[in-house]
């Protein structure tokens, strides 16, 4: 995995990675001809709910000199989902042994997708320093940020359709510039308008945590229940399942969520990072835990990368590759 270090307003970040790209001569996916019309529903969206993005977005097209290229268009509106996973939980302050909440995460896709992703460390003018990773450059799948508040996404990939709005990978990032605490975040998630479906689970210092299961038609937020809340690629409450296609549900997501929860209900004693670590990377395929590593259409899909996090600290423990073959590091902002 790649580490940058952004500082400065976001046209000034937006040109440091402009020019970044322009020197390793980075090029930009290809798009499908119907995401450039989205792309305009979703600048107008940013417009409105995260103008300092499009900022930075702007001026990394320019510095970059990629205007006439697809770079805005994929930053703005991705392409549609492959088929996938992720796992997230959460495990609150009266169920850990230093009384503050552990948040854990396996970030499941392409074995060769890891070489895309960047560690960030950003700290932008006038807004919330952070430590979260992405394989865009502007946009993050996770992270936590300095006043506190951990964030990461799963996809949900049984949701029929994309609307424009504000697409996952942006609202996370606007989330960690400038919320601090789980209420910031949901009251953010009610507001915007969402591409598509994803679970956001949310927590922070001040012992929340929530998973806020969005989609373009309706937002609603799962409450932990004694001590815990999990996402992974369904959502979990009726109102929200009816906008899923069930049959595109990955058969994985609910054996790691059952996985998850199983876990939790037969610990001994109070959870600490490294139990928290050894659920997430335990083998889904040996019953260990919610790890995956298996090939999907002559392609390795795995656990490619997997992070753990006490709140009120500024560290992550976080596995460049596979969390059972590669040791947790430690990484600060």
């Amino acid at each position: 995995m790649h580490e940058l270090t952004l500082k400065g307003t976001y046209s000034e970040m937006g040109t440091q990675l402009g020019l970044l790209m322009k020197k390793n001569k980075y090029t930009p996916p290809p798009v499908k001809d119907e995401r450039y019309e989205m792309a305009k529903g979703c600048e107008r969206a940013l417009e409105k709910y995260a103008p300092t993005l499009l900022e930075e977005i702007d001026a990394m097209v320019k510095a970059g000199g990629y205007e006439d290229t697809t770079l805005k268009v994929f930053q703005l509106a991705l392409n549609p989902y492959p088929t996938n996973g992720c796992s997230i939980f959460a495990v609150t302050g009266e169920y850990t042994t230093t009384g503050n909440v552990i948040f854990a995460r396996n970030y499941d896709w392409d074995w060769n997708g890891l070489e895309h992703f960047t560690l960030f460390k950003t700290y932008p003018k006038d807004a919330l320093a952070s430590l979260g990773y992405c394989d865009l450059m502007v946009g993050r799948y996770g992270g936590i940020n300095e006043a506190g508040l951990a964030i990461g996404l799963t996809a949900i990939p049984a949701f029929p359709a994309d609307y424009p709005g504000v697409m996952l990978h942006l609202a996370t990032q606007w989330i960690l510039d400038n919320c601090s605490n789980v209420k910031d975040a949901v009251d953010y998630m009610r507001k915007i308008p969402h591409v598509r479906a994803n679970n956001y689970l949310v927590a922070d210092s001040e012992g929340e945590a929530a998973c806020i299961q969005a989609a373009p038609k309706c937002v609603e937020v799962v409450e932990p229940v004694n001590g815990l809340v999990v996402a992974t690629n369904h959502f979990q409450t009726t109102k929200m399942q009816a906008f899923e296609v069930r049959e595109k549900i990955p058969e994985s997501s609910v054996p790691r969520l059952e996985h998850i929860n199983k876990w939790f209900n037969k610990r001994k004693g109070k959870i600490d990072q490294v139990q928290a670590q050894s659920e997430l990377k335990g083998m889904i395929a040996s019953g260990a835990g919610v790890c995956q590593d298996l090939v999907k259409d002559n392609a390795r899909f795995s656990t490619i990368l997997s992070w753990t996090h006490e709140l009120g600290t500024r560290e992550i423990e976080l596995t460049d590759g596979i969390p059972s073959e590669v040791d947790y590091k430690k990484y600060t902002f």
